[in-house]
């Protein structure tokens, strides 16, 4: 018997009968519910209107309405199927999980090839002046996002940047990316790609550099409900300034 799966947000009929295919190849069937009523276990969102009352609601639930609500101009029906179905198997993989343990900071390390000149430029990212330092290591902390990072010496080893893609860091709004893009500039950092707003995926403000080995770095801002309204139909990027 198929495991029911509560969903809020209507689709159009072609996308609708892919999602009733591919769930049911992990025999799962999908069961329309509302905000005000969403039934048992945690619901999925299939668009952003259901997800904007869900949040309103203090709902918790799983967003995949990107997957529907933000087509690229390559996105039909034979490349919709792979990627609800990665979608599937990733919810599987963690529903019903045994909750492990409280945590209360996170903590990352990454190597870097000149202590002194990583420490400016993360000293600029993050907003702080390390906690400490030796002639291996800096530590930076941030308690109000709960953040313990360390920059450490490489002992002679090569870096590779394959692994980890970048590092992020979210601030208020479109103006803060544009002023991170101009005080990036007076610093002399490398700026990778200048601020602009993207749609596609999760709909951002964003810059992009890279630190002092090439590690990319995102500064970010989520759009607002008037700005989301405002994307264009090709959803093409819309650059923040002009250089």
């Amino acid at each position: 018997m198929a495991q029911i799966l509560p969903v809020i947000g209507s689709l159009e009929p072609r996308f609708q009968q892919v999602l009733e295919r591919v769930l049911g190849e992990f025999d799962l069937r999908p069961d329309p519910v509302t905000v005000d009523e969403p039934g048992t276990g945690k619901p999925v969102s299939l668009n952003k209107t259901a997800s904007r009352a869900l949040r309103e609601a203090g709902t918790a639930f799983y967003n995949w309405d990107l997957l529907f609500d933000n087509l690229g101009p390559d996105d039909v029906d034979g490349e919709i199927e792979p990627k609800l179905r990665e979608r599937v198997r990733i919810l599987q993989a963690v529903r019903e999980l045994d909750p492990g343990f409280a945590s209360r900071e996170f903590h990352g390390s990454i190597r870097v090839h000149d202590l002194a000149t990583s420490a400016r430029f993360y000293t600029w990212l993050f907003g702080v002046e390390p906690a400490e330092w030796t002639h291996r290591y800096v530590t930076f902390l941030r308690p109000d996002t709960r953040t313990n990072f360390v920059l450490l010496v490489n002992d002679g080893m090569t870096l590779n940047h394959d692994t980890l893609f970048h590092l992020g860091m979210g601030v208020a709004d479109k103006h803060t990316v544009v002023r991170a893009w101009q005080s990036a500039r007076n610093n002399d950092f490398h700026v990778e790609k200048p601020p602009r707003t993207t749609w596609r995926g999760t709909p951002l403000h964003e810059l992009w550099l890279k630190d002092p080995d090439g590690t990319l770095i995102e500064i970010y801002a989520m759009l607002t409900q008037e700005e989301l309204e405002q994307m264009p139909p090709d959803q093409e990027p819309v650059f923040l300034v002009q250089e």
